[in-house]
């Protein structure tokens, strides 16, 4: 959101002055008491940051540690975490986001918020930190050597590990009021509305900043293992394994979607679902093919969708009429690549069409095809016999 300008925030203010004078029933002032914050962190703040995370990053969390109370001083690095290796990658850009602090992190940091963040049955206190993000480290996974070392010693391995932490120059805010009804004009929101340097306004809550730090891996991000608990049997889940063995289902059918290499993550995203896209093109038309062949009524040949569906303009037109028929389900990455131009991002999609679609989906394709070749010029008149088939179909 932008700023407001000197003129707008004093506007601003005067006119919350006025409203607290003439209203005072209908206005509340702020208020304090403990506000929960409907939001799912990312980001889990460190009770002591410093310039290097790598001893953290691959350290497991014990189970009887609730994701509140997750910091450094309650990891513990095993011989497993040799397979989790510390990977620095250079990162930038701008952010503000509520992060979650343990008690302890809270403690040492030495704020008190009056947000909290529930995580699954118990609660973090919620700090809002603005940052210019530097670098990022992230964990390379030897899959194969992890399981091993789990299964052979199980109790070396529990369900959670550090996965990642960032590093940046930036500030915490700690939520010191509730901001709600404070008497602003309706047409400015509360949000993001900034009064000085030291105070911001964002989630109906006055937050009040308390330090700040410089060049500090300040928060970490932990992967779940799935189902592998210290002492437990077998090994923690590839996050990531689907890419090579993609998984079967009796409803629908998986598809792993992979980007191009892009600038910003949100892009990778979409480029990895519209990968997955295109080949559940390809993999309707070699179901229509296949129901082509086996109708004697069907004009044309069954070859001649095969070799439509291969146009590139046909591709991307019937995969852009996907879209709603084709979920993600799970993430990889993001990866960074080096190019000319800097570091780009790659993502992985693990994206799934359901057979209860495949009719209506069929459909779509189809007249996703028919108006491409009809631009083109082109006879569809095999292309509506195919269409009215599948539209007769149960």
């Amino acid at each position: 959101m932008a700023r407001l300008g000197p003129s707008l925030a004093l506007g601003t203010l005067a006119a919350l002055a006025l409203a607290l004078v003439a209203c005072p029933a209908d206005k509340k002032a702020l208020g304090s008491g403990t506000v929960k914050l409907s939001v799912k962190p990312a980001l889990f703040l460190r009770a002591t940051p410093d310039g290097d995370a790598s001893p953290i990053v691959g350290a497991f969390i014990p189970d009887e540690v609730p994701d509140s109370e997750i910091d450094e001083t309650s990891l513990a690095r095993t011989r497993c975490s040799s397979f989790i290796k510390p990977n620095r990658v250079p990162a930038s850009g701008s952010f503000k986001e509520v992060t979650a602090a343990s008690s302890g992190a809270a403690g040492k940091i030495g704020v008190k918020s009056i947000a909290n963040i529930d995580l699954g049955g118990s609660e973090a206190q919620a700090l809002l930190v603005k940052y210019e993000l530097l670098e990022k480290m992230s964990a390379n996974v030897d899959a194969d050597g992890l399981a091993q070392c789990c299964a052979a010693a199980p109790d070396q391995c529990t369900k959670r590990y550090i996965s990642g932490a960032i590093m940046a120059d930036g500030e915490y805010f700690a939520a010191t009021e509730k901001a709600s009804n404070m008497g602003l004009d309706a047409t400015v929101p509360v949000e993001g509305v900034p009064v000085t340097g030291d105070v911001m306004y964002q989630d109906d809550l006055k937050w009040q900043r308390q330090a700040a730090f410089k060049r500090q891996y300040f928060a970490f991000t932990f992967a779940r293992n799935g189902g592998v608990g210290l002492g437990g049997k077998g090994a923690p889940a590839n996050p990531c394994a689907w890419v090579n063995q993609v998984p079967p289902s009796a409803d629908g059918q998986f598809f792993v979607g992979v980007s191009n290499p892009m600038d910003t993550e949100k892009l990778a995203r979409e480029d990895a679902m519209r990968d997955a896209r295109e080949q559940v093109v390809k993999y309707l038309g070699e179901y229509l093919t296949e129901e082509a062949a086996s109708r004697t009524s069907t004009v044309g040949k069954a070859s001649d969708l095969t070799t439509l569906v291969q146009d590139e303009k046909a591709k991307t037109n019937m995969a852009q009429g996907l879209a709603r028929f084709v979920k993600d389900q799970q993430w990889c990455g993001p990866d960074q690549v080096a190019a000319p131009s800097g570091m780009k991002h790659v993502m992985k999609a693990l994206a799934f069409f359901s057979n209860g679609e495949r009719k209506a989906a069929s459909l779509a394709a189809m007249r996703a095809l028919i108006d491409t070749k009809k631009a083109a010029g082109d006879n569809t008149a095999p292309l509506e016999k195919m269409l009215k088939d599948i539209e007769a179909q149960p």
